[in-house]
């Protein structure tokens, strides 16, 4: 009978492991209930308004993207998708870099350096880590 105790409490023990390894694991973005968001405070009025993660992140490359003269000069284009992670924290992160040249994607890393911190993601109320795709063409106009 002992015996059976112990064994009953090592599987139930074991059990556990899947589901905190679930949890631990990064979201896709597509199956978030709340997605991340910037909280901007109107230095006018003091408003505080919540943009959303998507809107925030496409202004922020915007703002910050230059084209590299290397690049520029030999004349290379390309896209580069940068996969960020955003932490349960709000901390974005670059996790990987695909496709282009190194100088593109040299540059695809740097216009995320100083990158704010946000509101992070939820998931049944909770704070949770996910990860995004986001890519970023290099053109060159003719």
């Amino acid at each position: 009978m002992k015996a059976s105790r112990i064994l009953y409490l090592i599987a139930i023990i074991f059990s556990s492991f899947p589901l905190l390894a679930q949890e631990e694991e990064d979201i896709p973005f597509a199956l978030i209930e709340k997605h991340p968001y910037y909280l901007q405070t109107d230095t006018i009025t003091g408003e505080i308004k919540e943009i959303p993660f998507k809107k925030f992140l496409d202004q922020w490359v915007m703002k910050n993207f230059q084209y590299p003269e290397e690049a520029i000069d030999k004349n290379i284009q390309g896209r580069v998708i940068v996969i960020l992670k955003i932490d349960r924290k709000g901390k974005l992160s670059i996790k990987e870099v695909k496709g282009g040249d190194p100088l593109l994607q040299e540059e695809a890393c740097r216009i995320f350096d100083g990158f704010p911190q946000l509101s992070p993601a939820l998931q049944r109320g909770k704070p949770i880590g996910i990860v995004y795709r986001y890519p970023i063409a290099f053109k060159l106009s003719q």
